[in-house]
């Protein structure tokens, strides 16, 4: 069995890893790069032949989740190559694609945690793994005698280890763990109000919801379940209505009652997200607000907004009593916050004399995560990826076997 990392070795993001033998080729992950906090317009021009282009070589891919630099490449692996993920992880995709009117996922097969699938001579189990996205999983692969587990994105792994040796057997060694490490270097993430778990951010949310008469908007990706159930929580003990809108509610497949559903938005006149089918489904089952009517129903209310509804927004805080103080909880990965976008969105609310607290916990292992894995798992051998580039060294004193690969290198396990 052999590994060979395309992409990954030396930046966050962007994974593509293959791990094949003679008789087979699996690429595991088919990420985009991380777009740049500047903006430019960029495009992934990376090609790999048999993959992206010329004639189809590689047996299958396995996607660990739906962020985009783990799955983003999927819509250019050529036809003819099956496409494994979660059963979540195509729902989400297909959401997304409904509402932005873009190529549906061509996701063929769907794993089940925990269910090993024999493919020609090596074998995949996908292992569930709490991540900031639902659905996430880490892969053991098994081959030629050899075992590999390439970890994708994980934040804790509480009872992974058990499970792992479970898979491999009283006799079984894993001989490779391939493994992230965003947060690898000590103090990387540690800014204020930037906490360690989803029940310190609960807790810390709750606090702020108790000292604010107004409206509570919390700004966060609508993919991180944990997170708005985090806030569902907290609105509920803080005596909160729950707002979401339609992308949100389809996204989540309507986890909540007793939640105010809203419509941030049309496209424009002639089409509107109507022509969705998610969006028409969730149209038709309830009689929707929009932000003047929201805004004029009495109580504290707790609002999920997206970047994209500064224009509802506005709408909503003109039909609101001005008397009251609003927040803004900013519940996202801090560098967004050097975009333009989001500047001119935080800009706004400021304007608005509304206060903005930041409060976020990352989706990512910290350094003592991964000491804590690596040595409940005694492998052979480590292999960083998804790290800068500058703190891959970090991972030298975690394994006596530390293995720097670069991008398009070749190795034998």
């Amino acid at each position: 069995m052999y590994i060979k990392i395309h992409r990954g070795t030396a930046q966050i993001g962007g994974n593509l890893i293959e791990i094949g033998t003679n008789q087979t080729r699996i690429l595991f992950d088919a990420g985009t790069n991380l777009p740049p906090l500047d903006e430019k317009q960029t495009s992934d021009q990376i090609e790999i032949e048999g993959l992206t282009c010329g004639e189809p070589a590689f047996d299958w891919v396995f996607i660990s989740h739906h962020h985009n630099d783990h799955c983003g490449l999927v819509e250019r692996i050529l036809p003819g190559i099956p496409i494994f993920s979660g059963t979540e992880t195509y729902r989400i995709l297909d959401v997304i694609a409904d509402f932005t009117d873009s190529p549906r996922p061509n996701i063929n097969f769907h794993f089940t945690n925990c269910q090993p699938i024999q493919l020609n001579d090596m074998r995949v189990t996908p292992v569930g793994v709490d991540h900031s996205a639902v659905d996430a999983y880490m892969f053991l692969i098994q081959a030629d005698g050899k075992n590999v587990l390439y970890t994708g994105d994980y934040r804790a792994v509480e009872n992974i280890p058990t499970e792992i040796r479970r898979l491999l057997g009283v006799a079984g060694k894993l001989d490779v763990l391939i493994s992230e490490g965003t947060n690898i270097r000590v103090g990387k993430t540690g800014r204020e109000e930037e906490l360690r778990d989803e029940s310190q951010v609960e807790q810390r949310a709750f606090e702020l919801m108790e000292q604010y008469d107004g409206t509570v908007f919390v700004l966060c990706s609508s993919t991180n379940e944990e997170r708005i159930c985090a806030m569902h929580r907290a609105a509920k003990s803080a005596r909160r209505m729950v707002c979401e809108d339609l992308f949100l509610t389809a996204v989540r497949e309507q986890r909540e009652e007793n939640t105010l559903r809203f419509v941030a938005s049309y496209v424009d006149e002639e089409k509107t997200p109507r022509t969705y089918a998610y969006f028409n489904r969730l149209f038709e089952q309830w009689e929707l607000l929009g932000a003047e009517s929201l805004a004029g129903i009495p109580g504290k209310k707790l609002i999920f907004v997206r970047i994209s509804m500064l224009p509802f927004l506005k709408k909503y805080l003109d039909n609101h009593t001005a008397s009251e103080k609003n927040l803004l909880i900013y519940s996202m990965w801090q560098g967004y916050k050097e975009t333009s976008k989001v500047e001119k969105f935080l800009s706004f609310c400021k304007d608005q004399k509304m206060e903005v607290v930041s409060l976020h916990c990352s989706g990512h292992a910290y350094r003592n995560t991964i000491q804590e894995f690596i040595h409940w798992l005694e492998p052979k051998a480590l292999i960083p990826i998804h790290c800068d580039a500058a703190d891959r060294s970090q991972f030298e004193s975690l394994h006596p076997n530390c293995l720097m690969l670069r991008d398009g290198e070749r190795w034998e396990v």
